[in-house]
């Protein structure tokens, strides 16, 4: 039901438009007021629908009623009608200008009253049906916007913990090179919270030497060259350690297909780098482990086959004659060759068993009390023979008082006689071999055994001591021969003896061997064994 106030402060004039206004429409409520100030007050807390000023308000002309009463937020779209004397335009004027909806001459035609009036209460109506509808369309679209930002900040949530939990550095620059966007992995990459880059440029997080590589990657993918995919790069992190990455950058599009930022995923693959070329050293070394192997195979047919065939050479030519008349000298002389053969190709034998035990872990050592000078004698005096054959002079030099040594005898005399065998052979003729003892500065023994031969380069080194590597002899002048195992085998028996190996050689300036034993090794006087 509509609310009509009508504020006068004539008693009787006030009861006539109370009277004129209740004819209005069937279903109307009126109410009056003397002065201003109670109708703003009544108005504040229950706001009427349409407002009759007249026009005796002690005090109060028409102009400042209608501004004081739309100053009143429930008030400021109330249509107001004001009475007024037909004479007095300037006031219809102002009063128009101040905000009055209608104004009618006092005393007012009723007809004309009504209708007026109830144009404005229509109108009034349908303004606070269309009020009523902003206001669920405001609070809908309101509402939506909430539900819309909820959901956008739902997404953004959803979107940063995948990018969070992919192994890999996410991020989106802007067309100026600032970052926009860090997942936590580059972020902990570069030693920084996500937040700390959101807006910095890229060369501040990521330093300008990278930071530069990637503008101008960026600058690509801007300028419309599309997609960079797959490629390799080194980024170094927050700790300097450098990286390898493979990336991938992507152009983002608006609406208009233009491209407005640039998003790269960077794939660490340091791990994977490293497992190519580990396999690749594998494979070339499986690969340079069989050629050796077939190298050695081939040779150890070779030095099988030569004292076998000076074996079966002279076997035959004594059983069938083929020497002539039998002569006891000569014949002997052949038989010390079969022997030496023999020797000579059960020594190959030997070694090569040795190695294979060395390998299976079958060797036994048995460890007994040993005077390594007195087997360094032993070792000379036996092979002093194939010394003299290859005119080389053999010395032993050194501490011969030297404390006996806890080791197995046996394996020693075998490293002691490779290692003074190959000095020999790799010694020119005129040459000496040299074997040095002595105690070094931290208690230990040395066996040393120095020839003058070709030497070993640094490089061959590792070639020397591998149980299936041999280095040649000068080809012109020194075909040296032999399998290659005495040295690498010297190596492994050292080990199981406790024992070690170091060498020290020139090329062109002979090389030098030396059996080290720790001090807990020796058996000094006062000490037990064992």
């Amino acid at each position: 039901m509509p609310l009509i106030v009508v504020i006068d402060d004539r008693p009787e004039k006030r009861r006539q438009l109370l009277s004129l206004a209740a004819s209005v429409a069937t279903e109307v409520s009126v109410e009056g007021f003397a002065t201003l100030g109670t109708a703003i007050e009544s108005a504040a807390s229950a706001p009427p629908d349409l407002v009759v000023v007249g026009r005796t308000l002690p005090a109060l002309n028409c102009v400042r009623a209608v501004r004081r009463f739309r100053k009143i937020p429930e008030c400021e779209d109330i249509p107001v009608i004001l009475l007024a004397d037909p004479e007095e335009r300037r006031i219809w004027y102002r009063a128009l200008e101040a905000g009055v909806s209608d104004v009618l001459p006092d005393p007012p035609d009723p007809g004309e009253f009504g209708l007026r009036a109830r144009n404005l209460l229509a109108a009034y109506d349908q303004l606070k049906t269309l009020r009523t509808r902003a206001d669920l369309l405001e609070r809908g679209l309101a509402a939506k916007e909430r539900r819309h930002r909820r959901d956008l900040k739902a997404t953004r949530n959803s979107l940063r913990g995948i990018t969070d939990t992919v192994p890999a550095m996410v991020s989106v620059a802007d067309r100026d090179g600032n970052f926009i966007f860090i997942n936590q992995y580059l972020a902990a990459f570069v030693g920084k919270a996500p937040e700390e880059a959101i807006g910095v440029p890229i060369e501040e997080v990521f330093g300008p030497q990278h930071g530069e590589r990637e503008k101008a990657a960026n600058a690509e993918v801007f300028s419309g060259a599309g997609a960079l995919s797959g490629y390799e790069e080194e980024i170094a992190d927050s700790s300097g350690m450098v990286r390898t990455f493979l990336s991938t950058k992507s152009a983002l599009r608006d609406d208009d297909n233009r491209v407005v930022n640039v998003i790269t995923v960077a794939q660490d693959i340091t791990f994977r780098k490293w497992v190519e070329s580990e396999l690749r050293e594998a494979k070339d070394a499986a690969e340079a482990a069989s050629r050796v192997k077939t190298e050695f195979l081939a040779n150890v047919s070779h030095e099988l086959r030569t004292p076998l065939n000076a074996i079966i050479g002279f076997a035959e030519g004594i059983s069938e004659g083929l020497f002539g008349v039998p002569d006891l000298d000569r014949y002997s002389e052949y038989t010390r060759h079969i022997s030496l053969s023999a020797r000579h190709l059960k020594a190959i034998i030997d070694d090569i068993l040795d190695i294979a035990k060395i390998e299976s872990g079958g060797l036994d050592v048995n460890e007994a009390e040993a005077d390594p000078a007195a087997v360094a004698w032993d070792i000379v005096h036996a092979l002093q023979s194939a010394a003299a054959q290859a005119q080389v002079t053999l010395r032993v030099e050194g501490n011969s008082g030297m404390p006996a040594i806890r080791t197995d005898p046996n394996r020693l005399r075998q490293i002691l006689s490779n290692l003074i065998s190959n000095a020999i052979k790799f010694s020119p003729e005129g040459g000496e071999v040299r074997i040095e003892l002595s105690e070094g500065a931290e208690g230990d023994a040395r066996i040393g055994v120095k020839d003058s031969g070709i030497g070993i380069a640094e490089e061959d080194i590792p070639l020397a001591t591998d149980r299936f590597g041999q280095l040649a002899g000068d080809p012109m002048s020194n075909p040296i021969g032999g399998m290659g195992l005495g040295l690498p085998l010297s190596i492994s028996l050292a080990e199981l003896i406790g024992a070690r190996v170091d060498i020290d050689s020139q090329k062109g300036a002979g090389t030098r061997v030396t059996l080290v034993f720790p001090g807990e090794k020796l058996v000094r006087p006062g000490r037990m064994a064992g």
